[in-house]
Order: structure tokens, then sequence, then C-alpha cells
């Protein structure tokens, strides 16, 4: 594994690249999914526990990886 770029993470994400990381020895993952309008969501959080974000900046500013923001967490995540 190793550590991501943030220009890196926003590439996977606008070309909707699922992702997953290790933080402390847990899980999380980037999904996405849409619903029946066609609204396009990222999903983030623990594998198969995932929290719904209608954007990268939302996902950005209000994901949390234990009690960190996920942004503050890019540098030192394993991807």
């Amino acid at each position: 594994m190793r550590v991501m770029k943030k220009e890196d993470f926003i590439f996977n994400i606008e070309t909707r690249k699922e992702m997953e990381f290790t933080y402390n020895g847990k899980s999380y993952s980037i999904t996405y999914d849409s619903d029946d309008s066609g609204k396009t969501f990222i999903i983030f959080g623990r594998t198969f526990e995932g929290k719904k974000y209608d954007s990268l900046g939302t996902l950005m500013n209000e994901a949390k990886i234990e009690n960190h923001f996920f942004k503050d967490m890019l540098d030192v995540l394993n991807a």
C-alpha cells in the first residue's frame, strides 16, 4: 500500500473509482450510488457502514475517520 496524494484522490473521485483505506487497523471504503432521479452520491465510511455525501466538497468537509476530518487524513491513509 502507498500513501495517496490529494491530486490522485480527487482524480479517483471524479472518475468514480472505488477505493479502500486503512487507518489504525480499520478498513474504510469509498463507493458510489445514485437515487431514482439519477442524483449520484459518494459513499464513505467503515467498510459496509458508509454514509452518503452528495459531492466531493461535502465529503471533504464533513466526513471523519475516528475524530479526525477525512480531508486532514489524506496524507496518512494507506490506499
